[in-house]
């Protein structure tokens, strides 16, 4: 059984909750430690299964979690939140977090920064429901089913609280007991929403890890060139890196990857005598897949960076990183994306050893 334990703890682009601590809200925080080796047969996290909390995934792989659940105390809320074991005693750690935002007539909607229509509080509302049922408490199992090569495949769909500019979006979140390590995450429009130019899937929370290495097709992009001259407290500018720049696997994937560039990222404490942003796990990789046939020419990776911590002047040790990291389409309905942490190098993932 899944063991946990209760726990209370630029512009509009300014993230009212983004710090990770500070929040006096409740939420539940996993206590998991990953098993060795990941056999035939996955060890699916489910609720109503194996917790009580809403959180789903392969234990040993990637976990994802919404509020009120999750892997650290006072994680905000609209965001779905990535937990990996990265600890040195294979435990899990809050390794990123996605946010959902779309964009209606240039206007942008944000999922964590916006307040809820139901409680005032900031972050909209992300709760698990199937379609065609009532409301549930939240804590739907999900369809665990065989997929067509027989792996199995665990499928959670997602609803999201209206936006403020009129977006009404749901996800389906799809996790493959081959592929332990990354979520395929669907996005479709309700039938009262706007019309969306963009649904934005963006992972928000690269400076957590420190990533300042984006790899792309044929070379490697440092933040640290990339923002040489940045220093400002707030968002460094978005860098787009249309499709033919980006990296296409064997197998026709598109794949954009960000890695931290130290030895031991967990030796750096941001802040003395303090665990405030410290990253205590070992490195990982994290990426961003498009599988063939399921991108268009538009498509496009997207970061941009910061210099100091959230709501800080504190600089980020070894210099600015990449904060937000995206892929980018012109919206339609059922669009995909995949998201995956994982302990392989770029190399391991079908990136060559000639960039630089």
């Amino acid at each position: 059984m899944t063991s946990f334990r209760p726990n209370s703890s630029q512009q509009a682009k300014q993230r009212l909750s983004r710090s990770l601590f500070p929040l006096l809200v409740a939420s539940c925080v996993l206590v998991l430690t990953a098993v060795s080796s990941l056999g035939a047969g996955a060890d699916w996290i489910r609720p109503g299964s194996t917790t009580n909390q809403a959180v789903w995934g392969i234990r040993g792989g990637l976990l994802w979690a919404v509020a009120p659940a999750g892997f650290r105390g006072g994680e905000p809320r609209g965001l779905i939140r990535l937990g990996y074991p990265v600890l040195a005693d294979h435990s899990y750690d809050l390794v990123n977090f996605i946010a959902i935002e779309p964009i209606v007539g240039h206007k942008r909607g944000f999922s964590e920064l916006e307040r809820s229509q139901l409680d005032g509080i900031p972050g909209k509302r992300i709760w698990a429901e199937p379609l065609g049922l009532g409301l549930t408490n939240g804590l739907d199992s999900g369809e665990l089913r065989k997929g067509a090569g027989g792996q199995e495949e665990l499928q959670v769909d997602l609803r999201v609280e209206k936006f403020d500019n009129g977006a009404h979006v749901r996800l389906t979140l799809t996790q493959r007991s081959d592929r332990p390590d990354e979520i395929q995450l669907s996005v479709f429009r309700e039938s009262d929403s706007a019309p969306m130019e963009y649904c934005i899937l963006t992972a928000t929370m690269g400076n957590m890890a420190r990533t300042r290495q984006l790899w792309l097709s044929n070379e490697v992009v440092s933040s640290l060139k990339v923002y040489a001259d940045y220093k400002d407290k707030g968002f460094a500018p978005h860098k787009m890196y249309p499709l033919f720049r980006l990296h296409r696997t064997s197998d026709g994937r598109v794949l954009v990857v960000v890695t931290n560039d130290e030895e031991d990222p967990a030796l750096a404490y941001p802040f003395p005598n303090s665990r405030f942003w410290h990253y205590a796990g070992s490195k990982v990789t994290q990426y961003w897949a498009k599988e063939p046939g399921q991108f268009r020419d538009d498509l496009q990776a997207v970061v941009n960076g910061r210099y100091t911590y959230w709501q800080s002047s504190r600089p980020i040790p070894g210099g600015v990183a990449f904060e937000n990291f995206e892929m980018r389409e012109r919206f339609y309905d059922g669009q995909k994306f995949v998201f995956g942490i994982t302990r392989k190098s770029p190399q391991e993932l079908g990136f060559t050893n000639d960039h630089h």
